[in-house]
């Protein structure tokens, strides 16, 4: 019996029919756990316009799913943010002139120590007080130069259309990657004496950097502390580009100076570094897998989004509120206000997302109750009909043109939104993630 056992065992072996019906089980079984995998992980696309807060949502994630930022990360803020804000007061100071605005310190007779915090700060070049690698090396520097270049400056001006747009298939400027000198070891022991000698020598411009920092950070908070024209000029920041951050910057600005300084939380989600290209996060929230894509909101970035619009299950979509009074930063003829909703409405009717629902995110709520009251939205939206500094009908008044402009039958979930408040945003995105995750399982069929 035993023998006839096995001359069965070693004909099935050998029988192609056998093995070929095998090995599509084990194809049909692979093609199955794939299916189900698919069908459990959640797909999530972030959108919006520029400098909306995309990338600031993330980071919410981040700290409340993926243990928060590396040390890296908190010391490439730190140089970011300095650079950022020795350009801001440069900015104040120059668009103050451009304004008329009387600036306290150009009177050396009145004024001479504001007189000499103002030569200070002209004087200083941001790139020589930071440590461009640290900050991000080209990737930085090319951030860094169409922000702040007069000449890229200029060129958005002359390429200036005055016309919203979905799509543009400019290319941003490329520069060369500095020597990051400080990566060299700084093991003494077992380096040769050249190298110590080097090294030694980058301790000393470091000790030096410091000291430099010192000056320039005193001549930056003089100036946003006592001038009373710096002050004017902020209040009409909406009229110009200035980093959204650049007051809490200037507050905090002696931690920012400090060449050791490694960022917090909350400095992280203040700060900002441009998202180019499209970044890809992972979370593990409850049993359900996230994906979470983040796409680069400038118009030079949204030729990239094509390739991640597959398989979403989910856009969150995030708009600027308090950004109805300002300019785009890559065509200053365009309202931001006015790119988003043609934004929104290309990408909530487009046929990749025709059964995909939406989340819109109201963002930067709290500027835009503060700014309401100061800043006629009538001025810029002439069919607004709501009260002057109304908050409610303000709110209520977006919302609608949003919601209004879905051509389909997908659902628009709407949340008000202040990335940059860790408590507002836990409960928001617990909120959020709990109704993916049933919009998900109804999909699947499993609801």
């Amino acid at each position: 019996m035993g023998c006839s056992i096995s001359t069965h065992a070693v004909e099935d072996e050998n029988d192609p029919f056998l093995q070929g019906q095998r090995a599509n089980d084990r194809i049909e079984q692979s093609l199955q756990q794939e299916k189900d995998k698919s069908k459990s992980e959640i797909k999530l696309l972030l959108l919006g316009a520029g400098e909306s807060g995309k990338s600031t949502v993330l980071k919410q994630l981040k700290l409340m799913h993926q243990g928060g930022f590396t040390h890296q990360e908190r010391l490439r803020y730190t140089q970011v943010i300095w650079a950022d804000a020795i350009q801001s007061m440069k900015i104040l100071v120059i668009q103050a002139r451009k304004l008329g605005i009387q600036l306290d310190c150009d009177d050396p007779v009145k004024s001479p120590e504001l007189f000499e915090c103002k030569r200070v700060l002209l004087k200083a070049k941001a790139l020589d007080f930071i440590d461009a690698g640290v900050a991000g090396g080209s990737e930085f520097l090319s951030d860094y130069v169409l922000k702040y270049s007069e000449r890229y400056e200029t060129k958005r001006r002359v390429q200036s259309t005055g016309e919203a747009q979905a799509f543009d298939t400019e290319q941003a400027a490329q520069l060369e990657a500095p020597l990051d000198l400080r990566e060299i070891s700084n093991n003494l022991e077992q380096g040769t004496s050249d190298d110590q000698m080097f090294i030694r020598e980058q301790q000393r411009q470091l000790q030096q950097r410091a000291r430099t920092n010192e000056e320039v950070a005193y001549a930056i908070r003089a100036l946003w502390r006592r001038d009373h024209g710096i002050k004017q000029c902020y209040a009409r920041s909406n009229e110009f580009q200035l980093e959204g951050s650049a007051g809490y910057y200037f507050d905090h600005l002696d931690n920012f100076a400090r060449p050791d300084y490694v960022c917090t939380d909350e400095d992280i989600l203040k700060g900002r570094i441009k998202t180019t290209g499209i970044t890809e996060s992972e979370f593990t929230i409850g049993s359900s897998k996230f994906r979470v894509f983040d796409a680069g909101g400038q118009r030079s970035e949204r030729k990239k989004w094509i390739h991640c619009f597959e398989g979403i299950t989910a856009v969150l979509f995030v708009l600027a509120m308090s950004e109805y009074d300002q300019m785009l930063f890559e065509d200053e003829r365009v309202n931001r206000m006015h790119e988003s909703i043609m934004l929104f409405d290309t990408l909530v009717n487009s046929r990749w997302f025709r059964d995909t629902p939406f989340i819109l995110f109201l963002n930067k709520m709290d500027l835009f109750e503060d700014k309401v009251r100061r800043i006629p939205i009538r001025k810029y939206f002439p069919d607004y009909q709501g009260r002057v500094g109304d908050v409610e009908a303000g709110i209520s008044y977006f919302e609608n043109i949003f919601l209004s402009l879905n051509r389909t039958d997908k659902p628009i979930y709407v949340r008000r939104t202040c990335a940059t408040d860790s408590q507002t945003m836990k409960f928001v995105l617990s909120a959020v993630t709990d109704l993916i995750t049933q919009q998900n399982l109804k999909r699947s069929g499993i609801l």
